[in-house]
């Protein structure tokens, strides 16, 4: 199931590989204003989303240890010494989305329709619902904050 979301996963992560591309190491955790999320937190962001998400569909997390760098609140900082280096955090996001896509294309309709508690149980009332907003809006989202930083860095846009 959710085979559709995975495709639109896969999309919006070519879009982030683009995104990401011409993004020089060395910046990935400036900020193109005060308390702007830097290119470092949201990919790092979206792998310990992904791999947190996956649970919910009998995935295992692996990446639990990233919670305080790029969780739910979590600090911005301005250090490259805080994150991991800019291979590492794509490598890493593209392995979580690949295990988001293996759990959440092999969950049951059981599995899926499961109430999902949390902050967002209201808008989004079980697992599948849950899910589908994490392999789409959640990564759009988040992408968008990528395209805006790399406007106000002065880079082109690519969409």
């Amino acid at each position: 199931m959710l085979e559709r979301e995975a495709g639109v996963l896969r999309f919006m992560q070519g879009y982030g590989d683009n995104l990401l591309a011409d993004i020089e190491p060395e910046t990935m955790c400036t900020s193109a204003s005060p308390d702007v999320n830097h290119p470092a937190w949201i990919v790092g962001h979206l792998a310990l989303a992904a791999d947190a998400h996956s649970v919910d569909a009998g995935g295992v997390a692996q990446l639990g240890d990233w919670n305080d760098r790029f969780g739910f609140g979590s600090g911005l900082t301005h250090d490259p010494a805080d994150y991991p280096g800019k291979s590492e955090l794509i490598d890493a996001w593209h392995a979580a989305n690949e295990r988001l896509i293996a759990a959440a294309t092999s969950a049951d309709a059981e599995t899926l329709s499961k109430p999902k508690r949390g902050r967002l149980a209201a808008s989004l009332p079980t697992v599948g619902d849950f899910l589908a907003f994490s392999m789409t809006g959640h990564t759009s989202l988040h992408l968008g904050q990528l395209s805006a930083w790399r406007r106000a860095m002065g880079k082109p846009k690519l969409f």
